[in-house]
């Protein structure tokens, strides 16, 4: 699947189609903070969600690896700039020049995923992070996922979360074992 999602034909046109179908929904517009990650290559694009959620006025915030057991904690940032290489090489915020946050109401969460089945659950990087988090808070959380990366079912473990929305560059599934399903 990493293979395949390396060779995304139509990249940008598939990216733009995602990030306009993200800001379409609803539960973006009433979001006040998007709780959005710095993605990797291959991943979809999500530093044109991040500097658009800035200038729209919302607060951003993404996560910084707290420690190797899967506990993660996010960090309001203020642009781009505020990102340095951390855990696994991804970008993560500068604790020292970002501020903890600390009360998640209102609140958007973008999630990764290798792939992802139509009822929310995905394959991410073996971590556990996003799983734990989701299981801790309540909000409505969104995977961004190719369509061509959607199967019919991931296989699941116990601590396994689902997220409430899939949106790829051609459809926004609310799913069955969301929050919203």
């Amino acid at each position: 699947m990493k293979a395949k999602r390396k060779r995304v034909e139509n990249k940008s046109e598939k990216d733009e189609s995602i990030f306009r179908n993200l800001i379409s929904l609803p539960e973006y517009t009433l979001a006040k903070t998007i709780l959005a990650y710095a993605s990797l290559e291959d991943e979809v694009d999500t530093d044109r969600l991040i500097e658009y959620s800035l200038s729209d006025g919302k607060r951003v915030a993404l996560p910084k690896c707290a420690d190797g057991e899967g506990n993660m904690d996010f960090y309001i940032i203020n642009s781009l700039s505020d990102l340095k290489k951390g855990y696994f090489g991804i970008r993560e915020p500068d604790p020292e020049r970002c501020e903890k946050v600390e009360d998640f109401s209102s609140s958007l969460l973008i999630v990764p995923g290798l792939i992802f089945d139509r009822a929310g659950y995905r394959l991410g990087y073996g971590g556990g992070y996003y799983d734990k988090f989701i299981k801790n808070f309540s909000f409505i959380s969104v995977g961004l996922c190719y369509n061509s990366l959607i199967i019919n079912k991931v296989v699941r473990e116990n601590h396994d979360k689902s997220v409430d929305i899939i949106i790829s560059e051609n459809e926004i599934i609310y799913c069955n074992g969301g929050k919203n399903g």
